[in-house]
């Protein structure tokens, strides 16, 4: 048995275990230490993976570490976003940046010497990994993998192609913001890099910043506001960065504040969010797919891996299924950079393989990864919050028909998902026929938000609900990806329809979660719609609930209708005749 523990420690800090090629739990450090997309060092998740795995620190044969350029935070800290770092270096180094982003974009050499800088003043980290590591009980030999192949690599050893082209596409690691490689079984081919002064993704952080939301953190709000408005401004994009030639270019040679000032200064006073952000989801679309499309051709591979903070985007990610240059498409669930962890450890075992995961195991079933919780334990959490509670003989079923009465389900069930999307496990549940909930819920919820609900779709029902790509099968597992909905749909299910027409699903079958399959399908049952409404269970700007205590927490300050936990159900049932 050879054992790797892949760590991230940089943005949405966590860490997976693979053992013996098999990604075997994968835990990010918010979860449990509360703190949304925490930086820095994840003691707390390498511990409780290594739990998950029902190892030993001294199991650990190699540890892999995704980036070799990143500052060492010994504890982590709440990530503030792009604009407010708490790091005093890292602001110096971004004002420095800014100031001298025409001479870096000018010339290539000033680059190489601003990276080198970079470098420099990152130089702690390895002592610093070390000394984390042997205090938990790590001591196995450490590598260090690039940014972007951690990004490529997560991708393709989990989405079960034998031949692939895996793009990378985000803000910036390791000095690049993308990274193009065609892998085969045995053989990998680095396509093409494109260095992070010219990323597409920072021009999305700077509208998500101008519009009043946290860079690198909020630009899903962006997505979801752009159907509202009109591409007014998309000009002044095409200004500033632009596609050419195979490669992405930072034309403006603008960055950080100076973009910023740039966009301020380009925008006419009276300006609209709702028409900003339709320019920068239109101008990512042109430039991104006109780059997808060179590659995909240069690659002579038809299958499409796509990782990196740009592949959030999920109204990107159904064009790039739409290109007639695609066959099939498969986005990591852990698109951002909490899922570099598991490229990294993947890396490291390519090495040690001299080739990927067997066949078998090279496609990622599901992301139910994190922690679980036994009936007994969750039980005593719920007699410590003095709720009251009763075991149902039937949580499945019991839910299915409080969900078709018209209450909202939290449900805490199983494997805590890995990855930005609740899959069903730590998931908020309601009926799809009521449009306005996405602003009442919300509300309730305390969020923000301007993309629907998504919807939990029982697999099988692909063709009645959306007009089905079959190379989008992949992606639409894991709520990656938007489908255009057919006329049933939007008729039947109006809650989880965006304005645009589309839907960002999780197809669920049977096998992958028996449990939450039944609740869909007594759900069917019931009311002859396929479909509920699935958002992630916690309150606004709070991680997805891991633990009992964090979801009676969340579904208290919620005032939820009721909280289907293991087989337990807390809140009024119904009555005798399935009403309120």
């Amino acid at each position: 048995m050879r054992v790797v523990l892949g760590i991230t420690d940089g943005d949405d800090a966590g860490a997976v275990l693979l053992v013996d090629g098999r990604l075997v739990a994968a835990v990010n450090e918010e979860r449990l230490n509360r703190l949304k997309m925490s930086i820095g060092f994840p003691r707390l998740a390498v511990r409780e993976v290594l739990r998950l795995g029902g190892l030993t620190p001294g199991d650990v044969d190699h540890v892999a570490m995704a980036a070799q350029m990143e500052v060492h935070v010994p504890v982590s800290k709440a990530n503030k976003g792009w604009f407010a770092r708490a790091s005093t270096i890292g602001r110096i180094r971004n004002e420095i940046s800014s100031a001298l982003a025409r001479p870096l974009g000018e010339f290539p050499l000033a680059i190489r010497g601003y990276r080198v800088l970079k470098r420099l003043t990152m130089g702690r980290r390895r002592n610093g990994v070390r000394k984390a590591l042997t205090e938990i009980g790590v001591r196995a030999p450490i590598s260090y993998h690039e940014h972007h192949r951690c990004h490529a690599l997560a991708a393709y050893e989990q989405s079960g192609f034998e031949d692939a082209v895996s793009i990378s596409l985000d803000g910036g690691g390791d000095g690049r913001c993308s990274h193009v490689w065609a892998f085969e079984d045995s053989t990998d081919r680095l396509l093409n890099t494109v260095d992070s002064f010219h990323s597409i993704g920072n021009f999305y952080a700077y509208v998500t910043h101008l519009c009043g939301y946290r860079a690198a953190i909020h630009e899903g709000k962006i997505t979801g506001l752009a159907a509202s408005g009109e591409p007014r401004y998309q000009d002044i994009f095409r200004q500033l960065i632009a596609y050419a030639d195979g490669q992405i270019k930072n034309i403006g040679r603008v960055y950080h504040n100076s973009a910023i000032n740039t966009l301020r200064t380009l925008l006419p006073a009276d300006w609209e969010h709702q028409d900003l952000a339709a320019s920068i989801q239109n101008h990512l679309e042109e430039v991104a797919l006109d780059y997808i499309r060179h590659w995909v051709k240069q690659s002579g591979k038809r299958n499409v891996c796509l990782s990196g903070g740009v592949f959030a985007n999920v109204l990107l990610n159904q064009r790039v299924a739409d290109l007639a240059e695609t066959d099939r498409v498969f986005i990591y669930p852990a698109m951002g950079d909490g899922g570099i962890a598991a490229g990294a450890a993947f890396s490291a075992w390519r090495g040690f393989k001299k080739g990927r995961t067997s066949r078998e195991d090279s496609f990622l079933p599901h992301a139910y990864l994190g922690a679980s919780y036994t009936d007994e334990e969750i039980e005593s959490e719920l007699r410590g919050a003095d709720l009251e509670y009763r075991r149902s003989p039937d949580i499945e079923d019991e839910a299915a028909a409080l969900i078709h009465a018209g209450r909202v389900v939290a449900r805490f069930n199983g494997g805590m998902e890995f990855g930005p999307r609740a899959l069903g496990n730590r998931t908020i549940m309601y009926q799809t026929k009521d449009p306005s909930v996405n602003a009442w819920l919300n509300k309730r919820l305390q969020r923000t938000e301007f993309m629907p609900f998504a919807p939990a779709c029982l697999a099988g029902h692909e063709e009645k609900l959306f007009h089905w790509n079959e190379g989008s099968a992949r992606a639409a597992r894991f709520m990656t990806i938007t489908l255009d909905c057919t006329d049933w749909m939007k008729e039947h299910c109006p809650a989880v329809v965006h304005i645009d027409g589309t839907a960002r699903p999780q197809i669920v079958d049977a096998d992958t979660n028996p449990s939450f399959h039944r609740i869909i399908e007594r759900y069917q049952d019931r009311s002859g719609i396929p479909v509920i409404v699935n958002t992630s269970f916690n309150m606004h700007e709070e991680p997805i609930v891991c633990t009992p205590s964090d979801a009676i927490r969340a579904w208290k300050l919620s005032k939820l209708d009721n909280l289907a936990i293991g087989s337990f159900l807390v809140g009024p049932p119904l009555n005798g005749d399935g009403e309120e």
